[in-house]
């Protein structure tokens, strides 16, 4: 249905092709998706859902999450970053961390395919698996995380963001405050602290 789609309203000229983008934790770098700034024009017609974390859903998500930092970050931060990165949570520890906050995940086609928290006022993590990225899974992730912010009373939200989803946090609202370190085994992976107001002045 997808690739029907894809083909009928597809311009005759090829797009340019774009690596894979979005993500974020608490202590690791934000990571990413698609820069929000080019949208995928056929995201409405394709089968997303949002929803709850539910327990079925960590065995999956820990693919996941180390997927979309070994492929997804690949411009940004070498192999030693990047495998000091995907192999800093395990099965257990994921689900001690996700049993935190709000924790959503995004099915597309059944399959899941990504997923968001947040704990109180700071956007933790939105990983996004690369087979599933640019087609706008990571803006849909965040804008339900900050709508419940909001619902919450929340005023600001901080992220600590990693290099390759800068863009897509800038895009949606945040600042960057600087960037800083963030250590893993040993190993250093930059990232920046962003925030952004939730308040309407």
């Amino acid at each position: 249905m997808m690739g029907w789609i894809r083909r009928f309203f597809a311009k005759p000229q090829a797009a340019p092709d774009a690596p894979p983008k979005p993500l974020v934790e608490p202590e690791l770098p934000a990571a990413g998706n698609p820069p929000a700034n080019e949208p995928d024009p056929f995201a409405a017609f394709l089968p997303f859902q949002i929803r709850p974390l539910e327990s079925a859903d960590v065995s999956k998500l820990i693919s996941v999450f180390r997927d979309a930092i070994q492929v997804g970050t690949a411009d940004q931060y070498n192999q030693a970053q990047r495998d000091a990165w995907s192999q800093a949570q395990s099965h257990d520890s994921l689900i001690s961390l996700l049993s935190e906050g709000e924790t959503v995940v995004a099915e597309w086609d059944q399959e899941l395919v990504g997923f968001a928290q947040r704990v109180q006022d700071c956007i933790n993590m939105i990983y996004v698996h690369p087979d599933s990225a640019r087609v706008g899974i990571a803006t849909l992730l965040y804008q339900h995380l900050e709508d419940g912010a909001r619902v919450d009373g929340v005023s600001r939200l901080t992220a600590y963001v990693s290099l390759t989803a800068h863009d897509f946090f800038q895009f949606m609202g945040f600042n960057s405050e600087g960037e800083e370190q963030a250590d893993r085994g040993g190993v250093s992976l930059t990232r920046h602290l962003m925030r952004k107001s939730l308040v309407t002045n």
